[in-house]
């Protein structure tokens, strides 16, 4: 079994819904986040996948949410900005772009900060 993994960083605020105190005000963050792809099996180049594909897929993904305000662009319309939710968006997106029978996206990492992150795992 091999995992590679690459990530970014996107500026983004937020405001989250239903909650008090700090998080309900307009905010931003540096999101740093991770996507972890899993193969039983390497390609013919001895790879997982080519790190240059997985950071190039990863990164038109989430280029949308380059400096906005998530509240105003789908999901985020409806769906609260966390970092939980945002980790499943970008999971469920890349997935859909990668996952090929022998690789496939296994988790999504998302920092708000060097010491919070919330993680989505795909079974």
């Amino acid at each position: 079994m091999w995992e590679i993994s690459a990530e970014t960083v996107v500026a983004a605020a937020h405001r989250l819904r239903d909650t008090s105190g700090e998080g309900e005000r307009l905010h931003g963050h540096n999101w740093r986040i991770r996507a972890v792809v899993r193969a039983e099996a390497l390609e013919v180049t001895g790879w997982v996948l080519d790190f240059n594909h997985l950071l190039a897929v990863l990164r038109a993904l989430v280029e949308p949410y380059e400096h906005v305000f998530l509240n105003e662009i789908p999901p985020f319309d409806d769906l609260n900005p966390t970092a939980e939710n945002l980790a499943r968006v970008v999971a469920e997106g890349l997935a859909a772009k990668l996952d090929d029978g022998r690789a496939r996206v296994t988790r999504v990492d998302v920092w708000e900060n060097d010491v919070c992150c919330a993680t989505y795992l795909r079974d």
